[in-house]
Parts: structure tokens; sequence; C-alpha cells
């Protein structure tokens, strides 16, 4: 079982059930699987295949959820940055991580805003949101709805996302979780929780640390439904 069975199951044994909420938006298990492999679709007729890497640099988002999906489905690696991090230690996770697409926000642009023009192995350039700066594209453009494209033959072992850890060789270390590693850690805290589909995960911690993903995706697994909260949001009222 891979990271995108999770989203597949869900849709399977849930489908018009709430799995996840951010301020008053709200999407089914059906609806965010056809989101996830919407996605999955552009990243592919990007020509980005198994192995490659995206960075994301941004606060909370039900985007950022999908595209986790996506990478998971189509076998590329997700690359998580944390938005706390300085411009430089960015840019030496960046290095570090070599990927073929970074995705930011409008929280992030003046870290990264000026990036494209000067880091050409860098091919692919996106924000979430609204947000519009030179050399950018919106990861809405990217969502093909239809046919979804055919996913990649992904393995329980290959690498689904790199947790960067402590900078304590300078620049932070990257952590390789395969699937199999995400999906025996969804399980254990199923079960040591106890969660079911009645329940409920409030994602306040960011989705580039491996606690919010990881209950992120156990809630799923489980049938329960996500919410997203972003920096923007944590005081406001929040629809459970």
């Amino acid at each position: 079982m891979a990271a995108h069975d999770i989203f597949a199951r869900g849709a399977a044994l849930y489908g018009a059930a709430p799995a996840v909420f951010q301020g008053e938006r709200e999407l089914t298990f059906d609806a965010l699987r056809r989101r996830v492999d919407a996605l999955a679709g552009g990243l592919a007729a990007l020509g980005l295949v198994k192995g490659d890497r995206i960075c994301v640099l941004a606060q909370n988002d039900l985007a950022y959820l999908q595209l986790y999906g996506a990478c998971a489905r189509q076998g590329i690696i997700a690359y998580p940055i944390n938005w706390r991090l300085s411009a430089e230690e960015v840019e030496r996770v960046l290095e570090r991580a070599a990927p073929r697409m970074l995705v930011a926000d409008a929280s992030t642009l003046g870290v990264v805003g000026s990036w494209p023009a000067a880091k050409p192995g860098v091919p692919f350039w996106y924000l979430l949101g609204s947000a519009a700066a030179p050399g950018f594209s919106s990861l809405a453009t990217l969502y093909r709805e239809g046919t979804p494209a055919a996913p990649a033959d992904v393995a329980d072992g290959d690498v689904f996302t790199v947790i960067s850890t402590a900078a304590v060789d300078v620049i932070p270390r990257g952590a390789a979780l395969t699937h199999a590693n995400v999906v025996t850690a969804d399980l254990t805290i199923m079960g040591c929780m106890g969660l079911g589909p009645s329940d409920r995960y409030l994602a306040g911690l960011p989705l580039f640390h491996i606690t919010a993903l990881g209950w992120t995706l156990a809630t799923f697994h489980a049938g329960g439904a996500t919410v997203v909260m972003s920096r923007w949001d944590a005081d406001e009222a929040v629809r459970l």
C-alpha cells in the first residue's frame, strides 16, 4: 500500500463523507481524490516523473494536501520546507533537495520572489492561492479534470517525502520517509488512538512538519476529517 492509496481507499469507502475543511471550503473523500488526481495529471503534463522532487514553502492550505497526494500518485518526492527558516537557510535546503519545482505562497514571496530568474536549475515555479509574481504560475492552472493521467508504478519502499530535521551540520538534514513508513505510522496512530470516521483532526501545526502530515493522513485513513488551519485563520472560529 502506498500513500496515494489512502486517498483512493477513502473515496471508495467513505465517498460522500467530509474529508477536509478549510474555512467555508469543504471537500468530500470523492472530491478530494478527484482533485488529487487532477493535480497529478498536471504534474505529469509538465514532464515530472517518478523520483523528481517538488519543494513546498507555504502555509497550510487544501492545495498543499492535494499536492502531497498528487506527488504520491506519480512517485514524485514531496520536499516541504520550514517557512520559519531564513532566506539563506531555505536556499541551502533548496540546493540540497535539487527539485524540479518549487511551490510558494504569498507569505513566502519575500524569500523566494526573485529566485525564478536566479535559479535556472529549477524549471518550474508555482504559487498557491491568488498571489502573483514574475516567474511564477498559479498552481490552480495545473489541475487536469477528466481522464486521469496514468499513475506511476509506486512501491511501498519508494520515498514519499523528505522532512527536514535539525541543522546539526549547518544545513537542515533531510529524513527520507517511504510510503511504507507513512502507512505503518497511520495504522499505529489509528490503533493506539482508536481513530474512526466520526473523528476530526485540527491541523493547526504546519504541514511541513511530520506531526501535522502524519495525523492528517492517519485521520483520512480512518475515514475522519481534517480541519486545515493556516497562520491567518488560527484565531477564527473553525467549523468541526
